[in-house]
C-alpha cells in the first residue's frame, strides 16, 4: 500500500486528517503520491510531481504495486478536457496526466480503463509567448484557496499548473517557487513569462505571479486576473491602490 494514484478529476490534500482541516492543495488526475502513514481512513502522503505532503482520504485514490503507467504521459494543456469510463464523462482538468494514445484508444492506469473522446491536444512548446497563453486560458477562473484548475486556483496554484504544462516543475508554495530560477535585477529588465514575488507585512513571500508584458501581471488574486505592476508592487485598477508590495523577480529556463 505504498503507491497510489488519482484516477478522479481531482483529490483535495488536506492539512489534517480530517474533512474540516483546510485544503492545503490539490492531487490531479494521474498524479501518484507514496503513502506516508495510515490513520483511520486518511492517508499522510508525499505527492511525486511536487513532494507535498499532506492528507487524503484511502477510499479517494487506486493503489498500486510496481509501474502503473506504461505509456509516455502527457500533461493536459486545455483548461478541461473529456474522457470516458464505462461510458461515463469524465472532465479532467489541465495539468492532469494521460498516456499519449491517439483518440478513440483505451488507455489503462492501475488496472483501470478509459477511452478518449478526443484527440488530445498538442504539446505546446515551451516559449515565452507560449507561457503567456496558456496563462490567459485561465482568466476569470474563481480563486480557491489550495487549488490548482480552472475550477478554483490560489496563487501558487495557478503559476505551478501554467508551469506544469510547459514542463517546468515547480514546488507548491511560493515561498518555494521563490528559490526557483535566476535572479532578475528590477522591473527594468524584466522579461513576459518571469515570475514576480511579492511581500507580507512579515516581509514574508505571501504571493506569486506571472508578468504578463507592457507593465502587465496576471495572477490569481479574488481570481485569476490582469493588473498593472510598477516597482511598488500590484496596482489594483478596482480599488485604485497597491495590493501587494514587491519582494523580488526570479526568471526560468525560458527561451
Amino acid at each position: 500500500m505504498n503507491q497510489a494514484i488519482c484516477l478522479h478529476p481531482l483529490i483535495p490534500i488536506r492539512s489534517e486528517p480530517n474533512h474540516k482541516a483546510e485544503q492545503a492543495s490539490q492531487l490531479l488526475f494521474g498524479e501518484t503520491v507514496e503513502v506516508i502513514e495510515q490513520n483511520g481512513d486518511w492517508l499522510n502522503v508525499t505527492t511525486d510531481f511536487d513532494h507535498f505532503c499532506g492528507w487524503i482520504e484511502e477510499r479517494s485514490v487506486v493503489f498500486y504495486t510496481g509501474r502503473t503507467k506504461d505509456h509516455k504521459m502527457q500533461i493536459i494543456s486545455k483548461p478541461y478536457f473529456n474522457i470516458q469510463k464505462e461510458n461515463q464523462n469524465i472532465i479532467i482538468p489541465a495539468g492532469s496526466e494521460i498516456p499519449s494514445v491517439r483518440s478513440g484508444d483505451k488507455f489503462t492506469l492501475a488496472n483501470n480503463t478509459f477511452y478518449l473522446k478526443d484527440h488530445l491536444p498538442p504539446g505546446s512548446k515551451t516559449n515565452r509567448s507560449n507561457l503567456l497563453t496558456t496563462s490567459k486560458q485561465f482568466l476569470n477562473a474563481p480563486y480557491l484557496w489550495g487549488g490548482r484548475t480552472i475550477f478554483g486556483f490560489d496563487c501558487s496554484g495557478f503559476v505551478q499548473t501554467v508551469c506544469k504544462i510547459h514542463e517546468l516543475p515547480l514546488p507548491r508554495d511560493a515561498k518555494d517557487q521563490a528559490e526557483k530560477g535566476e535572479n532578475v535585477k528590477d522591473l527594468n529588465s524584466v522579461l513576459p513569462g518571469d515570475l514576480l514575488f511579492f511581500r507580507n507585512q512579515e516581509n514574508k513571500i505571501s504571493h506569486v505571479g506571472i508578468y504578463a508584458g507592457e507593465n502587465k501581471i496576471i495572477h490569481a488574486s479574488i481570481s485569476v486576473r490582469m493588473d498593472s505592476i510598477d516597482e511598488k508592487g500590484i496596482y489594483n485598477n478596482e480599488l485604485h491602490k497597491h495590493t501587494h508590495e514587491l519582494f523580488s523577480i526570479k526568471r526560468l529556463p525560458v527561451p
